[in-house]
């Protein structure tokens, strides 16, 4: 006597193929998504320390990060920029952006107030409202 079809061992077989391809897209996201976060920490800069002040709080905005280790210097990111390209720059965030596009100002703790000013002013000229500075804890 034959057994029915249905208690038969069924030679079925698991396909990985989907799940590795999905596993190498979540790695190549993550290996993207830290290098963009290291590029504006990459331009070595002695940040200023200061007595009071919040820390980044999750990232809701679209954040521009310009960093000024010495006058007459300005990255985004690891480019070198000067400041009509910083003003386009700026001008292509906000557009692109909206209201949501926040400066992120990185200097070193010895370069003047005056090498600041210009890109304050432009921000406000673009309408750029959000402005913070990067800074470390002053320890006692």
């Amino acid at each position: 006597m034959k057994p029915p079809e249905q208690l038969k061992p069924q030679g079925g077989r698991l396909n990985l193929t989907p799940m590795i391809d999905v596993v190498f897209l979540l790695i190549i996201f993550f290996m993207v998504s830290y290098n963009m976060t290291q590029q504006d920490n990459a331009i070595a800069v002695d940040l200023p320390e200061a007595e009071t002040g919040t820390l980044p709080q999750e990232q809701q905005t679209k954040q521009l990060t310009v960093s000024i280790p010495s006058p007459g210097t300005l990255y985004i990111g690891t480019e070198p920029v000067v400041l009509e390209r910083l003003r386009h720059i700026m001008t292509e965030a906000r557009k692109d952006w909206g209201e949501e596009t926040e400066i992120r100002i990185r200097t070193n703790k010895d370069v003047p107030q005056g090498e600041i000013k210009p890109i304050l002013r432009m921000a406000a000229e673009i309408g750029i409202v959000h402005v913070s500075f990067a800074v470390m804890e002053r320890t006692f």
